[in-house]
């Protein structure tokens, strides 16, 4: 299998005004397309195959590297398109609620840890 670039699952403008669609064009079209593309020579020259998404990532994770870096890129953007709706948002409800106060004391403690855990990391913008 190889990778492809997956259609929005929403309108470019369905965001706004808090992701535009210049920003998806961008986001999307161009930074989402390169780890399609990039990823695409890169397994081809590692000669790895997968039947799912999830496959290319196993495997691509065993070589490490650029590889691995667009294979896992491309997942990740893939689950993310996906996590966004419009009119989307509001704070979590049930047994997620609940654990979050369980473990940082509230939503609020929860964001703050969440933000400075992921300050520094690959990939964190």
């Amino acid at each position: 299998m190889s990778l492809t670039l997956p259609d929005l699952p929403f309108a470019k403008d369905a965001l706004e005004p808090h992701m535009s669609a210049n920003t998806l064009d961008f986001h999307h079209g161009k930074h989402h397309n390169a780890y399609v593309v990039k990823g695409n020579e890169l397994i081809e020259e590692a000669g790895i195959s997968g039947e799912t998404l999830e496959d290319l990532v196993k495997a691509a994770a065993e070589k490490g590297g650029a590889l691995f870096n667009n294979v896992g890129q491309h997942y990740n953007h893939s689950f993310f398109w996906n996590c966004l709706r419009r009119n989307g948002g509001g704070e979590p409800t049930g047994a997620i609620a609940d654990k979050i106060k369980e473990d940082f004391g509230g939503l609020e403690n929860f964001k703050k840890e969440f933000v400075a855990g992921g300050v520094g990391q690959f990939g964190s913008g």
